[in-house]
């Protein structure tokens, strides 16, 4: 199959600004911790395409900004589904967003304006700690992958697969092959599916994590930033022996990271004298800075900038340019023809769905309004199928050019198939209706949402992760699933695009034509959130019911969290106020809910702020988020309209709690010696407070603080009282895992909730 036949543009049109906002997970749209309204860096990690004004910070772990202590950021943390060999439970997280130019309907009955797309993935890397901040030094070799230089170029840390238990080398019966370390090539006598490759550069991790430290098949060392000892040169089959490389200011760092600063990684462009490793390895040591954001590598963009471009692909009457190496290359995309670097992202792989090479992104979901496309989708996910990968050889100092295997192995390359995901196929389905020009709810008024079973993705520990989600429109001028390079403007062999820039069109009822407004590097275009750094964790074994049963195992769970950012409606936009996520949840006696919520410190909201209104309307500090959550008085169980909370004497909510579970050591300590209608009482305190109490000591009538979360500068022997506004409460609030009695059940925020300019209820059903 051909490029130019083996992909679908993610396209769309736009006439004006485009957005889409995930507002659950907390979408960042580039931001970090900017007290404005804009953010200060739309290229930071990534090409959203987006308004500068959508967005939310990163979490703060306490009751002041993070600024510039990576360690007092806060990860969402999320449990996963439980191990499928092991058990059944599963963990539902809901993903919500809202896009601007509509989506969702069909062309058989319910035609909409434009045609849609909805592709939601996700990236992990393995931690052996959720307290690992992101400077942490990555010294423990349970630490897993990071970013720095890998200190054995010739191994590599593979995932087996019952076709391939000992992660061979792959080959296909009757082709040749050549390994890194074979002298020459041979022809297959069977066919070796390739393993799954992960980022773990160490041995200790990697076989400590059940997977094989074998030969290098994909990164060699003839594709591995590194120097050599005395300056000698690798040859096939003699790897050199290695310098040990680290960054001027430290490291390794935790690759998945958010940053302190808005500033965006350097890269420094290649040219035809600084191909080799060592050269490559000069360039990253110069490029990659601790305090800035990280998602994708700086590999993956360095091996984008050298790849050349599908030239398969439609661009209209795009001139995308060329790199410093005289081709143009995967950079340039008829939607960003000039390369305008975002992060690391590969601006050919953002653009294109499913991508014909390897990605670090794992799918989710994508969502369309062509169902017929579905069976493609599912079998070109990088979930179940491998894709192909030009590499570097002795002989071959830059054959990661080649984007096709014929062309690679013609000028001396090394083609190599990298192993799928090894995970379920990618969910297709119909896209959620939503109207065009607002940034609003679906069609049943309700904000559009995907609801992700959180996947197992191994017992060794906990991940971090981030979820992406683009969104991809196009309109019925051109077939976007059929047009390619052959519908590209050429003059010189009189070929006319189908779309061109700005034309004048003749309708024949005046003289004059008139000019349309269609920019052909927006007529197709995808926009694009991510959320912040989560952490995905393994459900805790030694968890135990009040029954001495496993808590967890075999469990449904349900998050539930806090949506939105301190402001009113006009302030907030095209962000949302707060909510609860889901603010109507309804679930089975026996499920869990896990309750938790973040918040920023720098919501001010103010100034520039673009085209719209400045401001952080709310109560409490400016600038501030503050979440808790109380049972809501009711006169009846379907009363969903009051304003008052309930006081503890007339609690069902947690009065009615089966079984509870907190994440945090101190609680679970605090706890161990109580009754059960005491830790009920003390979970109905954390959560009114925020988790700046524990509980309440009846016999001194006092609150007892938590000590592992006061006001930054206190400690327990002169603790200030908890604000009235929670103003000196933490922003963030791992919370806990419940288990609630059948009921109906309403509940409040007492600091946002104000009625008649902001809402914050929550219902909850368990039947």
């Amino acid at each position: 199959m051909s490029l130019s036949h083996a992909i679908v543009a993610l396209s769309c049109v736009s006439l004006v600004l485009g957005d889409v906002y995930m507002h659950m997970p907390r979408g960042s749209n580039n931001r970090l911790n900017e007290r404005s309204a804009n953010r200060n860096n739309g290229n930071r990690v990534f090409d959203s395409q987006n308004n500068n004004r959508g967005g939310y910070n990163k979490g703060d772990v306490d009751d002041e900004a993070a600024g510039n202590d990576a360690s007092k950021q806060y990860d969402m943390a999320y449990y996963m589904s439980d191990d499928p060999n092991i058990g059944t439970g599963r963990s539902y997280l809901n993903i919500e967003w809202t896009n601007q130019h509509g989506c969702g309907g069909n062309e058989q009955g319910d035609p909409h304006k434009l045609n849609c797309q909805i592709v939601i993935q996700y990236m992990c890397h393995h931690v052996a700690e959720s307290t690992l901040d992101n400077t942490a030094s990555g010294t423990d070799p349970n630490f897993g992958p990071v970013d720095g230089f890998r200190t054995s170029c010739n191994k590599e840390c593979m995932v087996p697969r019952p076709e391939n238990p000992t992660c061979e080398y792959p080959r296909v019966k009757g082709e040749t092959f050549q390994s890194p370390q074979m002298t020459a090539p041979q022809v297959a006598d069977r066919t070796v599916p390739p393993c799954t490759l992960t980022e773990i550069s160490t041995s200790t991790a990697c076989v400590q994590k059940g997977f094989l430290w074998v030969d290098a098949q994909v990164n060699d060392m003839f594709n591995c930033p590194h120097k050599c000892v005395n300056g000698q040169e690798s040859t096939p089959g003699q790897p050199c022996q290695q310098q040990a490389l680290q960054y001027d200011d430290g490291g390794p760092f935790r690759r998945l990271r958010d940053g302190t600063t808005t500033n965006r990684q350097e890269f420094t462009n290649p040219n035809n004298n600084n191909l080799d490793e060592a050269a490559r390895a000069d360039r990253k040591q110069g490029d990659v800075e601790e305090d800035r954001a990280m998602h994708e590598s700086w590999e993956w963009y360095d091996e984008c900038y050298r790849r050349e471009r599908n030239r398969g692909l439609f661009t209209a009457d795009q001139n995308l340019r060329n790199n410093a190496l005289g081709y143009s290359s995967a950079v340039y995309t008829r939607q960003n023809p000039n390369n305008n670097r975002r992060g690391y992202e590969c601006p050919e792989e953002r653009d294109y769905y499913p991508y014909w090479h390897p990605s670090p992104w794992t799918d989710i979901a994508i969502m369309t309004d062509r169902l017929d496309q579905c069976d493609f989708y599912r079998q070109e996910s990088q979930n179940v199928k491998s894709k192909g990968l030009c590499r570097n050889t002795a002989e071959c100092g830059n054959c990661i050019r080649y984007n096709q295997k014929a062309t690679c192995e013609e000028n001396g390359g090394r083609w190599v198939e990298v192993g799928s995901w090894n995970k379920e196929t990618v969910q297709c389905l119909q896209a959620p209706w939503s109207r065009v020009n607002q940034l609003g709810n679906g069609r049943y008024g309700q904000a559009n949402t995907f609801n992700w079973t959180i996947p197992f993705l191994d017992s060794t520990g906990d991940q971090k992760c981030v979820v992406r989600l683009r969104y991809n429109i196009s309109t019925d001028d051109y077939d976007a699933y059929r047009v390619n390079a052959s519908f590209n403007q050429n003059n010189g062999q009189g070929i006319q695009s189908p779309v061109q820039q700005n034309p004048a069109v003749d309708v024949g009822a005046v003289a004059t034509a008139f000019r349309l407004a269609i920019n052909t590097a927006q007529f197709g275009r995808t926009f694009q959130d991510r959320s912040h750094v989560l952490t995905f964790k393994n459900r805790p074994i030694s968890a135990v019911a009040r029954n001495n049963q496993p808590l967890f195992a075999n469990k449904d769970l349900y998050n539930l969290g806090v949506r939105g950012k301190r402001c009113n409606i006009v302030q907030c936009f095209p962000s949302v106020e707060y909510d609860f996520m889901p603010n109507h949840l309804h679930i089975k006696e026996g499920d869990l809910v896990h309750i938790q919520w973040t918040g920023s410190n720098t919501h001010n909201n103010g100034n520039p702020a673009g085209d719209g209104q400045a401001g952080d309307a709310g109560e409490g500090t400016r600038g501030t988020d503050r979440h808790n959550l109380v049972e809501l008085r009711s006169g009846r169980e379907a009363d969903f309209g009051g304003s008052f909370p309930a006081p503890f004497e007339e609690n069902t909510l947690f009065k009615g709690l089966l079984n509870a579970y907190s994440p945090e050591d101190n609680v679970q300590q605090y706890d161990s010696t109580m009754s059960w209608e005491k830790i009920k009482e003390n979970w109905a305190v954390r959560m009114a407070t925020a988790n700046f109490y524990l509980g309440y000591d009846e016999a001194t009538q006092t609150y007892k603080h938590n000590c592992a979360h006061l006001p930054r500068g206190e400690d327990c022997d002169d603790a200030s009282t908890l604000s009235v506004l929670l103003n000196n409460a933490p922003a963030s609030f791992p919370g806990g895992v419940m288990q609630f009695s059948k009921g109906t059940y309403n509940y409040m925020n007492t600091r946002n909730h104000n009625f008649s300019n902001r809402d914050q209820k929550g219902h909850l059903v368990v039947e």
